[in-house]
């Protein structure tokens, strides 16, 4: 009995918390189905794709006859697009001929590549580069902080309009003037950034005459290799000599010191020389030896054959 009342038990027990389970999982499903159905795959790739924040520069060398007619006739592109001038930049020869001139402009993103195009007919295009950076990251947290500190500001002004006393008044505005300084130099980095984004940057190199370059192999290419090896050659000791500088004047005081006393130290050590007469220009002769006592007998006879007349 006892063991057939546990078995009714645990059947009983079974049969209740199966059909739990089940229809658990069965509504679990049901409701991940549905929250997959309702959100497609390719929509928030395409968003994510249209919502992208790209700067795109772009840079190029053309070849014109004329360069100030040709810097004229890009700038009217430029803004008959919308665009403007951030620079310009003309460089003229010896007889006063306008040769090259650089221009940096601005033009709508969605019309960059329409500019590059019509400079084809302005002359030849010999290089031509662009890149692109996206910085859809940046923008979006630059979007997520400035909201934070806008609702923080606003908050601040709601607990500034509910201070009892003059110090908390005093401390809540402190806070929101901090929060307002950070919350416009976010704003002002995320208008930069957006007119980057908007406003894609041009640079455009003019010139009457080819870039040439000059062959390695040749005798230009050699007199020119030696030129920057020279050149490159007296900018190493110069930078040599002017670090090496400061050093010597350190060290020049205290080896002239020891020099001068060097020198005193040798003078000391130098024998004495004895005293030379005065008006007297040659060697000074020799001393005489003391001669010897003479013998009587030979002194009293006189000398070579000499007779004595007293």
């Amino acid at each position: 009995m006892a063991l057939f009342t546990l078995a009714s038990c645990s059947s009983a027990e079974d049969g209740i918390e199966g059909p739990e389970v089940e229809e658990g999982g069965a509504a679990e499903a049901i409701d991940t189905d549905d929250a997959v159905a309702d959100s497609p795959g390719d929509v928030p790739g395409e968003d994510s794709e249209a919502d992208r924040q790209v700067v795109t520069t772009a840079s190029a060398v053309v070849e014109v006859d004329n360069t100030r007619e040709a810097s004229q006739s890009v700038l009217d592109q430029v803004v008959g697009v919308g665009g403007h001038v951030e620079a310009r930049e003309e460089n003229t020869d010896d007889d006063g001929r306008p040769t090259h001139a650089r221009l940096t402009v601005r033009v709508p993103a969605e019309d960059l590549n329409d500019v590059i195009e019509s400079l084809e007919s302005v002359g030849d295009v010999t290089e031509l580069s662009e890149s692109a950076r996206d910085v859809t990251g940046t923008v979006r947290d630059l979007d997520a902080r400035i909201e934070a500190l806008q609702t923080s500001a606003d908050r601040l002004i709601e607990i500034m309009g509910e201070a009892d006393t003059a110090e908390e008044l005093l401390q809540v505005e402190t806070t929101l003037s901090e929060r307002q300084a950070d919350l416009e130099s976010l704003q002002a980095e995320r208008n930069a950034l957006g007119d980057q984004v908007s406003m894609s940057t041009l640079h455009v190199t003019l010139s009457t005459e080819p870039v040439s370059e000059v062959e390695a192999d040749g005798f230009m290419g050699g007199l020119q290799t030696g030129w920057n090896g020279l050149v490159g050659f007296i900018n190493a000791v110069l930078v040599i000599t002017g670090a090496a500088l400061p050093w010597f004047a350190v060290f020049a005081v205290p080896a002239g010191i020891a020099i001068v006393l060097i020198r005193k130290r040798m003078h000391r050590r130098r024998p004495k020389v004895a005293p030379v007469c005065e008006g007297s220009t040659g060697p000074q002769p020799e001393p005489r030896p003391v001669p010897e006592e003479a013998d009587p007998v030979n002194e009293a006879t006189p000398a070579d054959g000499q007779t004595d007349r007293h």
